[in-house]
């Protein structure tokens, strides 16, 4: 009878055991899965899709972080974080985009004298993205430059790594940056969702 209480307690001791590591097994699977993916996102290229109205927009994979690897990983990140005094703990979320511009003006010169006898060269340009004022007068330039855009950002689910695996195949993050000024190019772009 002893021997039978025995073999009960060591058996549910070993079931219990083999139950926590299997999830402990799981959660190193999940999470070595999620750096690697992650890793893999960090290294690769900003894609360009083009959407229904014609203008590109950049695609990238959305980096998955903890908060202590984001430390190890990205001091700076934190650093500006810092800066706009927000505690890291609290950020779910962190983008950085470097957009380009480059567009070419070009404006008639408008005469003008004024009473001292300087004679002074005016220009102005105006678009819906762009303003742009100055005068030339002798051997110099002044010029004012107004220039607005809107980026557009969107974070969702993407497609399947594995669609055959149907709902066990994870959809990973990914995020899609449109800038509405066709004169601009969206050069690098960091998105890292930060979990505890």
């Amino acid at each position: 009878m002893r021997t039978i209480i025995t073999m009960t307690v060591l058996l549910t001791i070993a079931i219990i055991a083999s139950i926590i590591l299997g999830g402990e097994l799981y959660k190193a699977k999940d999470n070595y899965k999620r750096i690697k993916r992650s890793f893999a996102s960090s290294s690769q290229d900003l894609q360009y899709t083009k959407l229904e109205n014609g203008k590109l927009a950049a695609k990238v994979d959305v980096l998955q972080l903890k908060h202590s690897e984001l430390n190890k990983i990205f001091p700076e990140i934190l650093n500006e974080i810092r800066n706009l005094n927000i505690k890291s703990k609290r950020v779910e979320y962190y983008s950085e985009t470097i957009i380009k511009h480059e567009h070419n003006i070009s404006s008639k010169l408008k005469d003008s004298l004024l009473p001292d006898s300087n004679h002074i060269q005016h220009f102005d340009y105006k678009d819906e993205y762009y303003k742009v004022k100055g005068e030339i007068k002798h051997d110099s330039v002044r010029m004012n430059i107004i220039s607005s855009d809107s980026l557009i950002q969107v974070v969702y689910r993407g497609k399947r790594i594995r669609p055959w695996l149907w709902f066990f195949s994870p959809r990973p993050l990914e995020q899609l940056i449109y800038s509405k000024n066709p004169n601009s190019k969206i050069s690098y772009q960091k998105t890292i969702k930060l979990s505890k």
